[in-house]
């Protein structure tokens, strides 16, 4: 597990020490303080590689979320319902239902993600928006959207397990189908 969710503080550290280093080296002329910035700065790259290379559970839900858009917005209903866990069944015919009714004119924006890790990292709660043009009902417009989802780690990969439709403005639940 990587001490931070980015791989920002570790690089800003690792910048800082090396100019300090390299203002030293430039004031005193001595090699040992070209030796100490190489160091930091190579330090720098493996932070970052370090941190690419970690995928904290966080990262994968926020991955899944995007990939669930995606995959919904082109209507792929079998990538689209393998993210919705087998156990809710109510959320399954909910969600065929948007797939048959709903289509995304244009390209779906997920923006302000915030995601909560609970329960050892086992459920997540990812509160997001999604901006776009649709079409529902014969009604096309385009309306902002505000959800939270719930995710539960089942088999190894995340699934959601129950979606809650939000006012944009006040956070108050909607109905999921509702025209607003």
């Amino acid at each position: 597990m990587w001490f931070t969710e980015t791989a920002i503080p570790p690089i800003a550290i690792c910048s800082v020490i090396a100019a300090i280093l390299f203002i030293q080296w430039y004031l005193r002329r001595q090699s040992k303080y070209l030796v100490g910035m190489a160091i930091a700065l190579v330090m720098l790259g493996v932070s970052y590689l370090v941190e690419i290379s970690i995928v904290t559970p966080r990262e994968r839900v926020e991955a899944d979320l995007y990939a669930l858009a995606d995959a919904f917005q082109h209507k792929q209903v079998d990538a689209t319902m393998g993210y919705i866990s087998p156990r809710a069944i109510p959320l399954q015919t909910l969600v065929m239902l948007a797939l048959n009714t709903v289509t995304i004119d244009g390209d779906l924006r997920i923006t302000d993600v915030e995601t909560e890790m609970l329960a050892d990292d086992s459920i997540a709660k990812t509160h997001f928006r999604a901006n776009g043009a649709a079409t529902f009902r014969g009604i096309s417009g385009r309306a902002p959207t505000r959800w939270e989802l719930t995710w539960q780690q089942i088999g190894g990969e995340w699934k959601v397990t129950e979606a809650r439709r939000l006012n944009p403005i006040t956070g108050d639940e909607l109905q999921p189908m509702a025209v607003r």
